[in-house]
């Protein structure tokens, strides 16, 4: 398996966020737990999430505290291996709690860090 820079971990990871947002705009709670494509969709992409933030490079998440690397991680780790005890409001909470402040510091380390990226994403 190839090696991701981590410029492309942070793009799955925005790439990942916005695809949740996507699958429950205009969605409530009730909605999204009766709409298995939609809870399964959401789930596979925290799992992606997750598992590009448990590659990002220790010494790049040291420098940036302000994202709560372990709590993805651990995230997507009860996801993949509790898959039969799902809570729902539990993700819907991630869904919408954690993920827009996320999705802006991602966005911010771009802006900071790799300033000519972020319009200009990979393929």
């Amino acid at each position: 398996m190839s090696k991701r820079s981590v410029r492309y971990l942070l793009y799955d990871m925005l790439d990942a966020i916005e695809a949740i947002r996507s699958f429950i705009d205009g969605y409530s709670f009730e909605q999204f737990v009766d709409d298995r494509k939609t809870h399964d969709a959401v789930i596979r992409n925290v799992q992606v999430l997750g598992e590009a933030a448990n590659r990002v490079p220790v010494d790049f998440r040291e420098t940036h505290p302000q994202i709560e690397w372990l709590k993805i991680i651990r995230s997507r780790h009860i996801l993949v291996h509790d898959y039969f005890g799902v809570d729902y409001e539990i993700v819907w909470r991630i869904v919408i709690t954690h993920l827009p402040p996320l999705q802006l510091a991602i966005e911010a380390i771009f802006t900071n860090e790799f300033p000519d990226d972020l319009e200009n994403e990979p393929a």
